[in-house]
């Protein structure tokens, strides 16, 4: 029984990064923010892509900032750094992690972002992206 658990275990946390995140696919959470997977590096997991974000109450919305991450064992890490060529530069760093399901992701982030009285500041929440 032991090794059959062993086995089953194994046979779950060896799913190849491309059958758990799907490249090209996007994600839409709650907010209406777009998560856009462009490209997968299916031995390591790491990914590229866009991040569109929607939420109300935030800046920086409506423009594609780049993404990178890594997906591995059913695990998700993603990050967007808030500045790009030909969008503006928020001064902030999210990240994510959570959890890769059959057409979910959900998900917590922490927000890093730099105040009016120069010291670093941040917010949490939690996401859950749904695969379009």
């Amino acid at each position: 029984m032991t090794r059959l658990i062993v086995l089953l275990l194994f046979a779950i946390t060896s799913i190849p990064a491309h059958a758990q995140l799907p490249a090209p696919s996007t994600w839409v959470n709650q907010r209406g923010s777009l998560l856009s997977i462009q490209t997968l590096d299916a031995p390591t997991g790491t990914f590229t892509g866009t991040y569109v974000n929607n939420a109300p109450g935030f800046s920086c919305q409506g423009q594609p900032y780049p993404v990178a991450g890594v997906v591995s064992a059913g695990k998700i890490a993603f990050y967007v750094n808030w500045t790009a060529p030909a969008a503006p530069n928020c001064k902030t760093i999210t990240i994510w992690n959570g959890r890769v399901g059959d057409k979910t992701i959900p998900t917590a982030w922490t927000l890093f972002y730099v105040g009016s009285d120069w010291k670093f500041h941040k917010m949490t929440g939690r996401d859950v992206f749904t695969r379009r």
